[in-house]
């Protein structure tokens, strides 16, 4: 049984049983009607007391724009009015017939940021956003609400706050902009004013949410499905991107107290504007970690091994001179020197082995010539072998080197100057 009809009176709770039938989707729309009913009586809880009589007088009233429809913290038409309350502070009232049901009192202290917002896709509508703290210093859930243009002009052309044949809205905007400056609070129209720094908004999804996302200058919002968030620019420490492909990127916002707020599918088009105003708020861009750029380095330098490695490999199959020394020559010297690094390494050869190793190279020239190629073979797998014990390359397939390194076993040519371990 769910648990809202424990919640119930016990003869609503009985009606509720008998109508459902014990249907689950039915049981469901109940549950839904209750937790609407139960954020409104929430909402009412946290309003701040007016501070005003029971019932508006007329001569309380500063301005007022009649039939706004309210999205947070509660969701009803309702009137929104700017009065003297008891204390001879202005207050804004929210009121249905001049019955108050929400107010924020002493607007000069209370209200810490308001804002005109556009509505994404309905260029009829605009947003009026209101962050304020009681008197306790909490910060209950901030005032959201939306303004038919075309109804708004109506009520300001019938009040003679604006001429008779104005269609710009932009007038009324600047009248309660206006009004609101002499009641001790701004309201920000951040999307109309051309001398700061340009504001945006992009849509995206927070987890399941879809919602948008508000840049402006020095506060970030997202909503407006519960929670709202908002953001000072400056408690925003670091920005990472991520899950970046053709169409679309996220974003993550890391705030000082190291708390992370994802935002996804947030189209590449805005890449440039998100860039640009975390450039210019001075957050910093941790997209790229020490960590994910050491990778790449790495990678980029066993690359680099095995290319060196594979061009040697490739100048021994042509024919071409390695370290200076040209493969086919028969220059003594430069035999010489081979054979005595080989006998350094090797620990072994007297002088009596180099002067038979000279009387066999002089009696077959031929198998001198092929001695030599053994013995660049050997030096290969002596480079090859220090450089594996300074840098293990990954997955170096030999065969698809396309490299044959033959190591004789017990079949050493007598003369050849070389002694294999």
């Amino acid at each position: 049984m769910p648990e809202f009809l424990e919640r119930l009176p016990h003869a609503v709770k009985q009606k509720v049983l008998q109508i459902s039938n014990n249907d689950a989707k039915i049981l469901g729309v109940f549950e839904q009607v209750f937790q609407c009913g139960q954020e409104n009586q929430d909402a009412r809880r946290k309003a701040v007391k007016t501070g005003v009589s029971e019932r508006l007088e007329d001569s309380e009233l500063i301005f007022e724009l009649r039939d706004v429809s309210f999205l947070s913290p509660i969701r009803k038409k309702l009137n929104l009015a700017i009065t003297i309350g008891s204390d001879g502070k202005p207050a804004l009232l929210f009121n249905k017939d001049r019955v108050p049901e929400m107010a924020i009192p002493n607007l000069q202290e209370s209200v810490k940021f308001a804002a005109f917002l556009p509505f994404p896709e309905k260029k009829n509508l605009l947003y009026l956003f209101i962050v304020y703290r009681t008197a306790s210093d909490e910060a209950p859930d901030p005032v959201l609400l939306t303004m038919n243009k075309e109804g708004v002009l109506k009520q300001f052309k019938d009040k003679g706050l604006i001429p008779v044949d104005s269609s710009n809205f932009g007038e009324c905007v600047d009248y309660m902009r206006k009004q609101a400056i002499l009641t001790g609070f701004r309201i920000g129209d951040p999307f109309s004013n051309s001398q700061g720094p340009p504001a945006f908004h992009v849509e995206c999804h927070r987890g399941t949410k879809e919602g948008t996302l508000y840049f402006l200058p020095d506060h970030i919002i997202f909503g407006f499905k519960k929670p709202i968030l908002v953001f000072e620019s400056n408690e925003i420490e670091s920005i990472t991107y991520s899950s970046i492909t053709r169409l679309t990127f996220n974003v993550t916002l890391i705030t000082k107290n190291q708390e992370k707020y994802e935002f996804s599918m947030i189209d590449q088009s805005e890449f440039a504007n998100i860039d640009e105003y975390v450039k210019r708020n001075q957050v910093k861009d941790k997209s790229m970690s020490d960590e994910l750029k050491a990778k790449p380095m790495v990678k980029a330098h066993q690359v680099g091994e095995q290319s060196a490695l594979k061009e040697a490999q490739q100048q021994l199959r042509e024919n071409r001179p390695t370290g200076g020394v040209p493969i086919d020559s028969d220059d003594e010297e430069a035999d010489g020197n081979f054979e005595s690094e080989s006998e350094l390494s090797d620990g072994s050869g007297s002088d009596s082995e180099a002067d038979s190793d000279e009387d066999a190279d002089d009696t077959d020239d031929s198998d001198g010539t092929n001695d030599t190629h053994d013995v660049l073979q050997h030096e290969e797998i002596q480079i090859a072998a220090a450089d594996a014990e300074d840098e293990v390359l990954p997955d170096f397939d030999q065969a698809e080197a396309g490299i044959d390194i033959v190591i004789e076993e017990d079949d050493e040519e007598e003369g050849s100057g070389v002694e294999y371990d």
